[in-house]
C-alpha cells in the first residue's frame, strides 16, 4: 500500500488544468522528499493508500469521469479508514488571484468541522500573508451606512442545498424589518441570479458589474453572508459579520442573528486570523513537505472521520469572491 497517492486524473480538463497539475506535484514531491511512497496516478482508478491527495470536492452530481474518480476515491478511503486530503482554494482570494496560497485538510472541505491542523496557531503565517498582500487587521468600525449582502454560487458545495435566490430575499426581508438602513446587494461575480423581484423596492440596490469587493465595502456599517469566505475580507476590514451558517470561516468573529444588526457584537479577531492563515500554504510548502509533515501525525494516528458528499466543488484558481 502506498502512503500517498495524488491523483491528476481527478482534474478536469479546462484553462487552468496546469496550475493544477502544479499544485499536486508539488504534494507528491514534498511527500517523497519526507520519505513517503507516492503514487502519480493519472489513470481512472483508485488505489490503496494511507493518503488520498484530490484537488476540490465533490456532491450529489456526477458532472464527468473526474468527478466520478473523486467520488470513488472519498468512498474508499472512508470504507478502509484511511484518509482523503481535498486541496481548496485561498480564503484571501479578494487579494490572493493567483492562488499563491491554498488551503489543505482531512476528510472534507468545511473549515469548523474537519481537521486543518492549525489550532491554536502563532502569527507567522498571518505575517506572511500580511507582508505578500500587505493587509492589515483594521479597527472594527463603528460608523458606516450600508448593509452590504454577499451572494455565492448557487449549488456551490459550501451551499449545502441552500437555494441561494431563496436566501437572498429571506435575508432582505429579514434585514428591511430591522433596519432602515440601505442594502447594497453583491452577486457573486460568476453567478449572477435573477433578481427581479428586489427591483424598484426603495433601499435595496445591487452592486455594478466588475465593482471589485473592497470597493462594496467602502462605509458599510455590516456585511451579511450565508457562509462565504468574502466574510474574511469583511472581518480584517473591521466591518462587523453577519454569518448565517456554522461552516463560515469567519463563524468564530461573526455575528449569528440579524437581530444585532444595529448593535453588532465585534470580538477579538487574533487568533482566529493566525489559526485562519494557519491553514493556508504556498507550494514551496508543499514541496518542500512541510505540509505533510504537519497532518502526518493525524494520517497515522487519527482514524477517518465520517464524509457527506455535497455538490461539486472546483479549485478556481483565478476565481475572484
Amino acid at each position: 500500500m502506498y502512503d500517498v497517492v495524488v491523483y491528476l486524473s481527478s482534474l478536469p480538463r479546462i484553462a487552468d488544468r496546469n496550475r493544477k497539475v502544479e499544485v499536486l506535484e508539488a504534494f507528491a514531491a514534498g511527500a517523497r522528499a519526507q520519505g513517503a511512497s507516492v503514487l502519480l496516478q493519472t489513470q481512472h482508478q483508485v488505489v490503496d493508500c494511507e493518503l488520498a491527495v484530490i484537488l476540490g470536492w465533490v456532491g450529489t452530481k456526477i458532472r464527468g469521469p473526474h468527478i466520478q474518480l473523486r467520488r470513488d476515491v472519498i468512498d474508499h478511503q472512508q470504507r478502509t479508514k484511511q484518509h482523503v486530503m481535498p486541496v481548496d482554494s485561498s480564503c484571501f482570494k479578494f487579494v490572493d488571484t493567483e492562488s499563491y496560497f491554498l488551503r489543505y485538510s482531512l476528510d472534507g472541505v468545511f473549515y469548523n468541522k474537519n481537521i486543518y491542523a492549525n489550532k491554536n496557531s502563532d502569527d507567522i503565517k498571518w505575517q506572511q500573508v500580511q507582508d505578500k498582500f500587505n493587509l492589515k487587521l483594521q479597527p472594527w468600525r463603528e460608523q458606516g451606512d450600508h448593509i452590504l449582502v454577499c451572494l455565492q454560487r448557487d449549488g456551490g458545495w459550501s451551499m449545502k442545498g441552500t437555494d441561494m435566490a431563496a436566501w437572498t430575499y429571506r435575508t432582505v426581508d429579514r434585514i428591511k424589518s430591522l433596519t432602515d438602513r440601505p442594502i447594497l446587494i453583491r452577486p457573486h461575480p460568476k453567478h449572477r441570479m435573477d433578481l427581479s423581484g428586489l427591483a424598484g423596492v426603495a433601499g435595496i440596490r445591487q452592486s455594478m458589474d466588475g465593482s471589485r469587493l473592497e470597493q462594496d465595502l467602502v462605509n458599510a456599517w455590516a456585511a451579511v453572508f450565508c457562509n462565504s469566505s468574502s466574510s474574511v475580507a469583511a472581518a480584517l476590514a473591521g466591518i462587523p459579520v453577519f454569518a448565517d451558517d456554522d461552516d463560515c470561516v469567519a463563524w468564530d468573529v461573526a455575528n449569528h442573528d440579524l437581530e444585532n444588526i444595529e448593535d453588532p457584537d465585534m470580538p477579538d479577531r487574533e487568533q482566529w486570523l493566525y489559526d485562519l492563515c494557519s491553514a493556508h500554504w504556498t507550494d514551496q510548502d508543499s514541496i518542500s513537505g512541510e505540509i505533510y509533515k504537519r497532518f502526518l501525525p493525524l494520517i497515522k494516528d487519527a482514524p477517518s472521520s465520517p464524509i457527506t458528499h455535497l455538490v461539486e466543488s472546483e479549485l478556481i484558481v483565478t476565481q475572484m469572491p
